[in-house]
This record gives C-alpha cells, sequence and structure tokens, in this order.
C-alpha cells in the first residue's frame, strides 16, 4: 500500500491509483465532470486540478498517479479561482434555464456553478450547437446542453462496446455523433442508455423524464432486476406510484453503475393495464368445477391464437389455492394416465439461480421427467 496525504489527511490507497480516485474514496471530493471511475482518464474538464508539494503548477488529479509521501492540497485560493474560471468558460456556451430544466437537482456542472457563485457567465453567451434529436423512443440528445466531457463515448466504447458514438468536427462545431450524424437505430447503438446515466447534463435524457417532475420530488426505491438470474440492482425513481426512470445505482453489487436495455426501459408492464393481477381458469374448466354458472364451450379459434385477446370472455379469476390445487390435480392426472415424459417444464430467465434449480428439481424428483427447458440463451 502507499501512504500519502491529502488535506491533511493520511491515507493509504493501492499501487497505481490515480489521486482523484483515492481523494473520493476516502470521502474527500475533488471537482469533476469528465471523470468516472468506471471509464478510462481523459483530464478535459480540466477541474480536478491540485497542488502537490514540490511542484510549481498545480496538476490533474485524474492523472496524477498516488505515490509514496506525496502531499495533496485540493482546497486553496488558487485551485478556488482557477475551477471558477473553468467553470465560467462551461457556462458561457451553456442554456442557464436551470428553472425549467428536467435535470436540475442531479446536473453536475449546476451543482458547481451553485458551489464556486457563478450565476451568469462573464463571456459573451452563446450556445454553439442547438441540434436536438429525438430519433429513438428511449432518450433524447439535446446538444446545446453537451460539455463534451466524453463520458458518453467512451462507456459506449469501454463498456458496452459498440462504438455508437464518437467526436466529430473541430473548434466550436466539435459535437458528439453517429457515424454520419446518422439515426441512432441506423448505428450500432443497442439502447442501453448507460450514455444516458453518466452523462452530467441534460445533453441525454430518458423520454420518459421529461415534464414529470423535478429530481426533488422522486422517490427512490432500490430494487433487484427482474428481467434475468443475474440479480442487476437496479434504482426506480418514481412520483405518485408511478415509475418514472430506471437507473442503476452507484454500487450495483454484480452490475455495478450499469444496466443493460431491459432492466433500464422494460418495466412498463408494471403498471400496464393488461397485466394479469391473479390467476385465471378457461371459463369451461371453471363451470366444470362449480367456479362458475355459465356454460361455455371453447371457440374453434383459441385465445392462444388471439394477439391480444379480451382476458376476460375466456377466462374467469380464481384464488391462488384454487389455481394451485388444479394445477397440481392435473399434472398427477397426465403422469398417472400418459406417464411423466408427456409433461414438460419451461423455466424463466426472470427467476433466481436458487428458483429455477427448485423448478427442475421438482421436474425431475416429482414429476420423473427430464423434459426440462429455458427461454433464456445466454
Amino acid at each position: 500500500m502507499i501512504t500519502l496525504s491529502i488535506d491533511t489527511k493520511t491515507i493509504q490507497v493501492a499501487p497505481d491509483t490515480n489521486v482523484l480516485k483515492a481523494a473520493l474514496d476516502n470521502g474527500i471530493h475533488i471537482p469533476h465532470l469528465c471523470y468516472h471511475p468506471e471509464l478510462s482518464i481523459s483530464g478535459g474538464c480540466r477541474l480536478c486540478l491540485v497542488e502537490v508539494e514540490g511542484q510549481d503548477q498545480p496538476v490533474l488529479s485524474c492523472g496524477l498517479t498516488a505515490a509514496e509521501g506525496m502531499v495533496i492540497q485540493t482546497q486553496s485560493e488558487q485551485l478556488k479561482e482557477l475551477r471558477r474560471g473553468v467553470l465560467d468558460l462551461f457556462i458561457s456556451d451553456h442554456p442557464l434555464d436551470c428553472v425549467v430544466c428536467d435535470k436540475a437537482g442531479s446536473c453536475t456542472l449546476q451543482e458547481y456553478a451553485y458551489e464556486y457563485g457563478l450565476k451568469e457567465t462573464s463571456y459573451e453567451p452563446t450556445v454553439s450547437s442547438t441540434l436536438f434529436q429525438d430519433d429513438n423512443p428511449f432518450f433524447l440528445r439535446d446538444h446545446q446542453y453537451c460539455i463534451l466531457c466524453g463520458r458518453c463515448v467512451r462507456v459506449c466504447d469501454e463498456i458496452v462496446g459498440v462504438h455508437a458514438i464518437d467526436f466529430a468536427n473541430r473548434g466550436f462545431e466539435t459535437n458528439i455523433a453517429t457515424p454520419y450524424d446518422g439515426p441512432m437505430i441506423d448505428s450500432t447503438c443497442v439502447f442501453c442508455g448507460n450514455c444516458v446515466q453518466v452523462c452530467p447534463t441534460a445533453a441525454l435524457m430518458p423520454v420518459s423524464r421529461l415534464q414529470r417532475g423535478r429530481e426533488w420530488d422522486l422517490d427512490r426505491t432500490l430494487s433487484v432486476c427482474g428481467y434475468c438470474g443475474v440479480g442487476c440492482q437496479i434504482e426506480y425513481a418514481t412520483k405518485d406510484d408511478d415509475i418514472i426512470y430506471a437507473q442503476a445505482p452507484e454500487h450495483g453489487t454484480a452490475n455495478g453503475p450499469f444496466l443493460c436495455t431491459k432492466g433500464r426501459y422494460g418495466w412498463d408492464f408494471a403498471t400496464n393495464p393488461e397485466r394479469l393481477k391473479q390467476p385465471m381458469l378457461r371459463r369451461d374448466v371453471a363451470h366444470e368445477l362449480g367456479l362458475s354458472e355459465e356454460p361455455w364451450e371453447l371457440p374453434e379459434t383459441s385465445p392462444l391464437d388471439i394477439r391480444k385477446p379480451n382476458v376476460e370472455q375466456y377466462f374467469v379469476p380464481v384464488d391462488w389455492d384454487t389455481a394451485l390445487e388444479f394445477v397440481s390435480s392435473r399434472l398427477s392426472e397426465i403422469t398417472e394416465s400418459h406417464g411423466p415424459d408427456s409433461i414438460m417444464g419451461l423455466a424463466s430467465a426472470r427467476c433466481t439461480n436458487e428458483d429455477n434449480y427448485l423448478f427442475q428439481k421438482f421436474m425431475r424428483a416429482v414429476i420423473g421427467t427430464n423434459n426440462v427447458d429455458h427461454c433464456a440463451r445466454l
């Protein structure tokens, strides 16, 4: 381990740890916009400057490797003025409409502007890019808010591995673009939304997030994604019991701060009015069991062949005890009449490994068949 001092606090870190990470991991905050602990070092925002004992000029802490005996100062009048000047440049090319911005309350640039007392820029304000791209159902790209930190480019390349976006043009014309600035659907984008999560401003925003309240109006619920058995942690932002958007928590156990497309955007089933909320028995079966007074015959066209059947037309709601009793009795009858291999079990990727283990154990040990398959192809 390497021992160094940051703001008079003695800390120990592993070799090859950069000073910014060392500080953040030990509760010492150094302002930064382009840095992300899971991504490569950029050094583009110039906010994480620190003073190192024995060096004449401040250096970037994200690119500075911690060394034995190093003495670091993260807060001084000189550093504050330097950071204030950098932030002044950022907001000179950034709309200051925080009062109506959906990202207010979770925008890192807004946070630092408040911390350093910047209500307006000292330069001639301008907006280099006014490009607004609403070309997919998942997220919006509003380039006037982009600060070119490059987080989205790096997460797409280094974490997701598809490199759907990159820097284009030069100087004040620089922007983040797909190849030839074509629609996102024509790129290699898999719409995982990890670029949206790492964006520090409102340049990338979930479509479901717009005009749904300020960040401080939203409740946070930590849960586990139900789309597969990996067990990724997920955080739902809700308002009035409606899910506004989903994101990965900062330290997800299995997934870190990232999610796949299904986890981030596939939650609308939770409040879908067509979602079944209790077991259903087909009407003819319910009549045979005395649960329905109305006789009914299955029509020539099965409800399974209809894309969106009227469930109440074919089925009767029952309680769980009735449903489980019916299923167990039918499994017993079929096994006795046609043998255990007449039954097949299909497991689910949405179940945990433990659930799927018990299911295959039930099929093999109780039913007596090896006819077990799984809906996932991982």
